[in-house]
């Protein structure tokens, strides 16, 4: 086959492939929760209730401070109730038991006994009432909305215990935060700098790109990004069979094997006559230098990347601002997943998202396709 239709038929499926993939995934009935599904507050609705109640104030100005999800709502309604907002906490409350997916009725009128326990000035002392809530529906508070239901049950008993545990829970997030926020800035500033100056080094000519010309192996690289997307593809569906038999841990663990399996299409170049070290080359799997060369790039390469990101976060700000949807709403699955997982399922997770996703994707899409 000539070379040009060789190299048109290859732009052809990958345009091709994601799109029937999309128009299978569209024609595919929306799941049903499972019976008995109790969804439970995601760990990131807990980290930013934990921001608002350490904050206050404009923290929980927003009409949905959490977002809108209904566990979110239920959250949300315990901190505005906290903060002696009964009645936006009221309508946070009745706004979860008119959603599609509202929580059980029993956890509904757990929290509306709590939201309605809290007095309507902030400050205020007031104590449940013993017997108010049975030991089974706090029991459910803290299964369901973790730190929320903590909260509650520290603030409205008096427990000493309770609450000594809830105030360093928060003094070790607030040292947490000031940790993390310092490192951030101060990377974000030198990367920042690093940024500026190389825009007025390359724009004077005093540097030069370092992109070097690519093999004569074009077609070749789009070949294997097709064999690849096929064989990712296949195994997605082949895991979506055998994945709803294993557990919970030795799903995620299956998953991560997957993962890997699908870099076998790489083996296509050698079936097709390449020399490997060539194509290793094109695709980017070689040492550029020396390791602490590479360390120091690696490093320069996240700094300068802090402020894009920055940028980033500002810009999905306005846009939520302008949409009827709120970035709280939009969560990767793994956040889903987190609450309640074992530790060897948290072990999958990480390997997953830290080592598994980059190690992929970067070899498929920034080696091959790019």
């Amino acid at each position: 086959m000539p070379e040009r239709l060789r190299n048109a038929l290859v732009w052809f499926l990958i345009v091709l492939l994601p799109v029937v993939w999309i128009g299978l995934g569209a024609l595919e009935a929306e799941p049903s929760p499972e019976a008995g599904a109790r969804p439970q507050v995601g760990s990131m609705t807990q980290m930013q209730g934990r921001m608002a109640a350490m904050l206050g104030g404009q923290a929980l100005a927003a009409e949905d401070p959490l977002g809108t999800r209904p566990m979110a709502r239920l959250a949300a309604a315990i901190l505005l109730a906290r903060a002696g907002d009964r009645e936006r906490a009221e309508a946070q409350l009745d706004a979860a038991a008119e959603s599609p997916q509202a929580p059980e009725p029993e956890l509904l009128a757990t929290v509306r006994t709590l939201v309605q326990a809290w007095p309507s000035e902030r400050g205020t002392q007031h104590l449940l009432p013993q017997g108010t809530l049975t030991e089974a529906q706090w029991t459910l508070l803290d299964e369901r909305m973790g730190w929320f239901g903590r909260l509650a049950r520290a603030e409205l008993t008096a427990d000493p215990v309770l609450q000594k545990s809830h105030a360093e829970d928060q003094n070790w997030l607030f040292i947490g935060l000031f940790a993390v926020g310092g490192w951030f800035l101060m990377a974000g500033v030198v990367g920042l700098a690093l940024l500026v100056t190389v825009a007025i080094l390359a724009g004077s000519g005093r540097i030069r790109s370092g992109l070097e010309p690519m093999p004569p192996m074009h077609t070749l690289l789009g070949e294997t990004f097709v064999v690849w997307m096929v064989l990712f593809l296949g195994i997605r569906l082949v895991a979506g069979l055998v994945l709803t038999e294993a557990s919970d841990g030795g799903a995620l663990w299956t998953a991560l094997a997957f993962n890997f399996a699908s870099l076998a299409a790489l083996a296509w170049a050698t079936l097709r006559g390449a020399a490997w070290r060539s194509f290793r080359t094109a695709v980017g799997l070689h040492m550029p230098g020396s390791v602490l060369r590479l360390a120091w790039m690696s490093a320069c390469s996240y700094a300068c990347a802090l402020p894009c990101m920055a940028a980033g976060l500002l810009l999905g700000a306005l846009l939520s601002s302008v949409s009827d949807r709120s970035f709280q709403d939009v969560s990767h699955p793994v956040q889903d997943m987190l609450p309640g997982a074992a530790a060897s399922a948290r072990l999958a997770l990480f390997l997953l998202a830290v080592v598994a996703a980059p190690v992929v994707e970067e070899i498929a899409f920034r080696g091959l396709l790019y």
